[in-house]
């Protein structure tokens, strides 16, 4: 599975988690074909950076990589170890800097799973909090919908990931690593026709891995 823009900006201050609910309401309105998970987290009121920095605009690279630096270097993201902390401490630091933060947030969800808890050591509140937030910061990133939908996959909810995929889907239709996922989930569904639709459009779009190619072998589907 997968591992590996207009920035909505509300309250500097995270008072904005307090009316969670009214926030969902608020994001689904927002975006009538927008669809959040149904099981979603408590997640509480939080202080975050004053400073948003976007981890697709271009103007708040330089930031980013000031952050990144004191905060987020090879080790870290492998989860080997921290630079100023924690391996969970500076990752929470920097996504709360650049909620979108591609590699952070997957790095996130990989310290869960490898934790096995929603909240790893060091993390503030729990990831899918963070990705939620992500969500809300960047409400038209696929890159955030991606990990997210792996997340979703990752804790066996398959059928909000594969919601996920598909709103994700419709921003890069030709995305292999999604076509990729999608087949994978669709393979466990036992949906096998449309599984091979992208099973081949993830490797004509390049991708190698064999996982969805194998699953589908050995159920003697793929041809």
């Amino acid at each position: 599975m997968y591992l590996a823009l207009s920035a909505h900006r509300s309250d500097p201050t995270g008072r904005d988690f307090a009316g969670w609910r009214q926030r969902r309401r608020s994001l689904r309105s927002a975006h009538s074909s927008f669809s959040l998970p149904s099981l979603l987290p408590e997640c509480e009121p939080f202080t975050w950076q004053e400073e948003r920095l976007n981890y697709t605009a271009a103007k708040d690279q330089l930031r980013i990589s000031q952050v990144e630096g004191h905060h987020f270097d090879a080790d870290t993201e492998s989860l080997i170890r921290g630079i100023s902390g924690g391996i969970g401490a500076d990752i929470d630091f920097l996504v709360r800097y650049s909620p979108n933060h591609h590699r952070g947030l997957a790095a996130l969800v990989r310290l869960a799973i490898k934790d096995k808890t929603p909240q790893p050591a060091g993390v503030k509140i729990p990831v899918e909090c963070y990705l939620l937030r992500g969500l809300e910061f960047a409400q038209s990133d696929p890159e955030v919908m991606k990990i997210y939908a792996t997340y979703l996959s990752r804790l066996g909810r398959n059928a909000e990931a594969m919601a996920m995929f598909e709103q994700a889907e419709k921003l890069v239709p030709d995305d292999p690593v999604i076509a990729y996922n999608m087949g994978l989930l669709l393979t466990e569904k036992r949906d096998f026709e449309r599984a091979r639709i992208y099973a081949k459009k993830a490797y004509e779009g390049g991708l190698q891995l064999p996982g969805l190619r194998d699953k589908l072998a050995k159920q003697g589907q793929w041809r």
